[in-house]
């Protein structure tokens, strides 16, 4: 197994690829199977669930983004000037 490429080893192996100096590494068998559950893997499992555990999981999701805690609450206003 290859060792793990320290920070200027990371930085040309990207400048290679961007030039197209360097080919592309093509995804794995495992890799394409894991993004192929991910896509699907959210819509299925909101399919699964009753209508009371949906509300359940959106009112739970409510109370999280009215939490000052939530960082995302202000992503998005931008605040017009008078003119």
């Amino acid at each position: 197994m290859a060792s793990k490429k320290d920070f200027t080893q990371a930085a040309h192996a990207v400048f290679l690829q961007a030039t197209g100096a360097a080919p592309l590494i093509a995804p794995t068998a495992k890799q394409l199977a894991g993004r192929k559950g991910g896509l699907k893997g959210g819509k299925a499992r909101m399919e699964a669930l009753t209508e009371a555990q949906r509300l359940e999981l959106s009112a739970k999701g409510v109370a999280a983004r009215k939490t000052p805690a939530f960082s995302g609450a202000s992503v998005g206003k931008v605040k017009k000037s008078g003119a």
